[in-house]
């Protein structure tokens, strides 16, 4: 067990620091940055620990919840969202704009797709985006056709 110094005063155990913190850090500049960054003043008592965790635990919280929120955004409101993101696009929310730039990298992407798995992951996301896409049409009940699908029925 060895001892961590933090301003050349306060000792804390790491066996102490593992107990709060769930890890070691690499060494006494690393607990003195990490005292720094959440704004704890050490005193060498182990309650500096548990302020630290704690501080860690709401930065971390407040980290997810914006993630969350902007998962849950105006633009991501839309069914096809998710796939969107899949492949790299941020949803715009508009029906024709999104379509097209998801039927555009899809081909692309497959163009590159080397192997039986990436073109079944492809595949995929093409039966996926008839599905939601064709949910959300605004112009038709119809399901889209995709460019992969035109090409496959027409050049087979």
């Amino acid at each position: 067990m060895s001892n961590f110094t933090v301003n050349g005063v306060y000792s804390y155990t790491s066996a102490n620091i593992y107990s709060y913190l769930g890890r070691v850090p690499t060494s006494n500049a690393a607990l003195k940055e990490a005292f720094r960054e959440f704004g704890i003043t050490p005193t060498g008592n182990d309650y500096d620990l548990k302020r630290l965790k704690n501080a860690m635990y709401e930065e971390y919280s407040a980290q997810v919840k914006e993630q969350i929120d902007n998962q849950n955004s105006e633009n991501n409101n839309v069914p096809w969202a998710g796939l969107l993101t899949q492949i790299g696009i941020q949803p715009t929310g508009d029906y024709e704009t999104d379509y097209s730039a998801f039927n555009n990298a899809i081909q692309l992407l497959s163009q590159s797709a080397i192997d039986g798995q990436a073109m079944a992951y492809f595949a995929g996301l093409r039966s996926e985006a008839q599905r939601v896409f064709a949910q959300a049409n605004p112009n038709s009940q119809q399901q889209p056709m995709s460019f992969y699908d035109f090409e496959t029925q027409h050049l087979s």
